[in-house]
C-alpha cells in the first residue's frame, strides 16, 4: 500500500490536513496499536521526536505527542492501526431543564 494510502487509512481528517499543510508543531494524539502499547511502539514514538504520555490500555492505545513533520512516518509502521487528534474537552454545566412528571 501506498504511504498516501496509508495516511488516508490511519490518520483522521484533522490531521490529514494538518499533514498536507506541512506546519511544524507538536501534536497531542491518541495512536491506536493492534494489541495495545508495546516497547516497540515507544520506541518509534521516540525515534520520530515524540514522547509517549498515557497507556489506553482498554481501547488498545496510547497517548502521545508528537512533531506534525512525523505523522507520514508514524503510519509506516505495522502495528499502528489507527491515530487520532487528542482535542480538549471540556464538560458544560446546564442546569437548566425539566423533568416531567418529577415529584416538586
Amino acid at each position: 500500500m501506498e504511504d498516501t494510502e496509508l495516511i488516508k487509512q490511519k490518520l483522521d481528517p484533522i490531521l490529514q490536513s494538518l499533514v498536507e499543510n506541512e506546519d511544524d508543531q507538536v501534536l497531542p494524539l491518541i495512536i491506536q496499536t493492534l494489541d495495545g502499547l508495546k516497547d516497540e511502539d515507544r520506541q518509534v514514538v521516540q525515534s520520530l521526536g515524540g514522547k509517549v504520555k498515557d497507556d489506553l490500555y482498554i481501547i488498545n492505545a496510547f497517548s502521545a505527542d508528537l512533531p506534525s513533520k512525523a505523522l507520514s512516518s508514524l503510519v509506516l509502521s505495522p502495528r499502528i492501526t489507527r491515530v487520532y487528534y487528542d482535542a480538549h474537552v471540556e464538560a458544560i454545566q446546564n442546569n437548566e431543564y425539566s423533568l416531567s412528571g418529577a415529584l416538586s
